[in-house]
């Protein structure tokens, strides 16, 4: 199973730029990018499958959709076919979905996507 201290340290070690801009849930930052992230469990065990939702809010659209970009080359392992390897859990995932939302209250973009993983646990 996927946690969300893996998705914030891989973001983190791929875009340094993003350290202390990625979080679980919501962001009360409008001003700079913020990466949100929600993590599903269809499956457990050994060998199971996450749904992992990454949001990229920024008050600009092209700024956003160039963070989306970010992760889903991060996420997807399609292109490459290779897992990506952490200490205790390697996963190989592909986007399945999301949107774009323009947030009126806080002048913002949520570009959404929404990747199926499939992780295999090191220990």
């Amino acid at each position: 199973m996927l946690q969300g201290y893996q998705v914030k340290q891989l973001i983190e070690q791929q875009y340094p730029e993003l350290t202390d801009k990625i979080y679980p849930s919501f962001s009360t930052t409008v001003e700079d990018i913020s990466i949100i992230y929600f993590i599903s469990t269809a499956t457990g065990g050994y060998v199971g499958q996450d749904t992992l939702e990454i949001r990229c809010i920024h008050p600009d659209y092209d700024t956003a959709e160039s963070y989306k970009k970010k992760m889903i080359d991060i996420f997807s392992t399609e292109k490459e076919n290779k897992a990506v390897v952490l200490p205790d859990i390697a996963f190989t995932g592909a986007v399945s979905g999301g949107g774009a939302m323009f947030n009126d209250t806080y002048q913002t973009w949520e570009l959404t996507t929404f990747f199926v993983l499939k992780t295999k646990e090191r220990n």
